[in-house]
C-alpha cells in the first residue's frame, strides 16, 4: 500500500530483493508499462526483468541512454553512434569526434557509467511540442533525430533526460540508473563495444570473440 499517484516503481522496490535480476517494466491489463507509471488505484502488475525479452529491450535503450550521457559529460564535442549489435552481446558503437577514442579514455567512460549507476539518478520525461524536439537536436547538429522527426505524425515528443542531458527514443526507459549494474566497455578499434548480458543469463557478460571483418 501507498498514497495515490505513487510510482510503480516503489510497490517493486518494496516488494523484491534489489540485488535480484533487475526488474525494469510491468505488465497490467495486458499492456507494457514504465515503473514510472503513477499508481491510482488498486491495480494487478506482471514485473517484467530483464530476463524477458521486453525487458531486454528496455534495459538495453536504457543502456545507450548511460553511455551518451556519460560521452557527453566526458568529452562534450562527441557523439555516440550506435551502428550495429554484436554476437556476444553488445552494440558496436563509434564515438564521432576530432580524434578517435583512445583505451584509456573507454576505460574512463566506463567508470562514469559505473558513477552514474551508484548515484541512482532518475530517468525522467517530459512532452514536448514537435517544432521545440526538432529545434532542439537542430541546435545540437543532430540532423539524423531531425530528418527522422520531420515525419512523425504526431504534434508531440517524449523526451527522456538523466542527469543534465536529455534526448529522444523509441521506447520505454528504466526509472533510474540503479537498474543499470551489468554491462561493460570493450575498445574495440575504431569505436567500443557496449556489452551487456544476454536474457538466458540476465547477469552474465558474455565473454568477448574477435569478429574484425563482421565488425
Amino acid at each position: 500500500e501507498a498514497p495515490v499517484g505513487t510510482p510503480l516503481d516503489a510497490f517493486v522496490r518494496s516488494a523484491y530483493d534489489d540485488n535480484s535480476v533487475p526488474i525494469v517494466a510491468a505488465l497490467t491489463d495486458c499492456k507494457l508499462i514504465e515503473l514510472t507509471y503513477p499508481v491510482e488505484r488498486d491495480i494487478e502488475v506482471i514485473p517484467l526483468a530483464i530476463d524477458d525479452s521486453d525487458g531486454m529491450r528496455i534495459y538495453t535503450r536504457s543502456l545507450t541512454f548511460l553511455l551518451i550521457v556519460a560521452a557527453q559529460q566526458l568529452f562534450p564535442e562527441a557523439q555516440v553512434c550506435v551502428d550495429h549489435s554484436v554476437t556476444f552481446g553488445g552494440f558496436f558503437c563509434e564515438v564521432r569526434s576530432a580524434t578517435a577514442l583512445t583505451p584509456e579514455q573507454v576505460g574512463q567512460l566506463q567508470r562514469r557509467m559505473q558513477e552514474l549507476v551508484v548515484q541512482d539518478l532518475p530517468i525522467s520525461k517530459r512532452r514536448v511540442p514537435l517544432d521545440e524536439a526538432i529545434a532542439l537536436f537542430e541546435a545540437r547538429g543532430q540532423q539524423d533525430k531531425v530528418r527522422l522527426l520531420r515525419y512523425r505524425k504526431k504534434e508531440y515528443v517524449t523526451l527522456y533526460r538523466l542527469d543534465d542531458v536529455e534526448d529522444y527514443f523509441h521506447g520505454y526507459m528504466v526509472p533510474s540508473t540503479r537498474c543499470l549494474r551489468y554491462f561493460a566497455l570493450e575498445y574495440y578499434a575504431p569505436g567500443l563495444v557496449l556489452r551487456f548480458p544476454r536474457r538466458e543469463q540476465p547477469t552474465v557478460l558474455q565473454p568477448v570473440v574477435d569478429y574484425p571483418k563482421l565488425v
